[in-house]
């Protein structure tokens, strides 16, 4: 168990878990599942009773071993693929679901790479913590980037908690599972845009919002005062008192702007 803990991977062993999360997943024997970080099989082993079939992404050679030799039928009848490599690095495969008790140290990274992939349902195992970021509301104090970003690529609902003596070897803290489904709340004309403009006003989260705009609008070369008077109700709140389609209108707003000025022909 030292080596899982060294390469941060807590193995979800818990039969009646490992049961609900491929429950949750609602598979059919048509679709193809991805699975990142497939240990020594556990949840594997469920989903190919469902799926017709799964690829798994393995980072840990010896835990890639035990797999081709566990799953070598499943190998062979090419109802299992394995591919080994670091999650974050290959490209992913089409899929149809994706079903994974996710290290959690790649949690954020992995998420946003997932999310910008064509899927149909995503049931995550993710720890408690990033689980509530994921889904924080605004006003809350665990609602940050994270949940504004999110919703932009998917809805994303908590559906239960589940325990550190589920894992071994169990981790500090508890851990859930998250379903994500692939339907934005808002519309986005330019993700580079919203993004960099959540971005920057999380990490300014203590300033109220008028400053971090205009320090935003500087550094882009763009004048505030075109907004200002329309958001106006906006600049003397913080970031974390700001709903997510309201960020998306606004760097909606601020994209046209931009493009605009683009299009005006400088003078000879």
């Amino acid at each position: 168990m030292r080596l899982y803990k060294q390469r941060d991977q807590h193995i979800l062993t818990d039969k009646s878990a490992l049961k609900r999360v491929v429950g949750y997943s609602e598979l059919s024997d048509d679709e193809v599942v991805l699975e990142v970080g497939c240990g020594p099989g556990n949840l594997t082993y469920g989903l190919l009773k469902k799926a017709e079939k799964v690829i798994g992404i393995e980072k840990d050679p010896r835990m890639v071993n035990l797999l081709r030799k566990k799953f070598s039928k499943e190998i062979e009848d090419g109802r299992f693929e394995l591919i080994q490599g670091d999650a974050l690095k290959v490209d992913f495969p089409e899929f149809d679901k994706f079903i994974s008790n996710i290290p959690y140290s790649i949690s954020s990274p992995l998420t946003f790479k997932l999310l910008k992939h064509d899927f149909r349902l995503a049931i995550v195992m993710y720890q408690k913590e990033f689980a509530e970021r994921l889904v924080a509301q605004p006003g809350s104090k665990k609602y940050g980037r994270l949940s504004v970003t999110s919703r932009a690529f998917c809805r994303a609902e908590i559906l239960e908690v589940v325990g550190r003596k589920a894992f071994r070897p169990a981790p500090k803290v508890d851990s859930a599972v998250v379903r994500l489904i692939p339907r934005p709340e808002f519309e986005v004309n330019n993700l580079d845009t919203f993004e960099d403009l959540v971005r920057f006003s999380f990490s300014m989260r203590r300033k109220k919002f008028g400053k971090i705009l205009e320090s935003w609008f500087n550094r882009r070369k763009l004048n505030l005062e075109v907004l200002a008077a329309k958001y106006k109700d906006l600049l003397e709140k913080r970031p974390e008192e700001i709903e997510p389609e309201v960020f998306a209108e606004l760097s909606n707003e601020i994209n046209e702007i931009s493009n605009e000025i683009n299009e005006i022909p400088k003078r000879r």
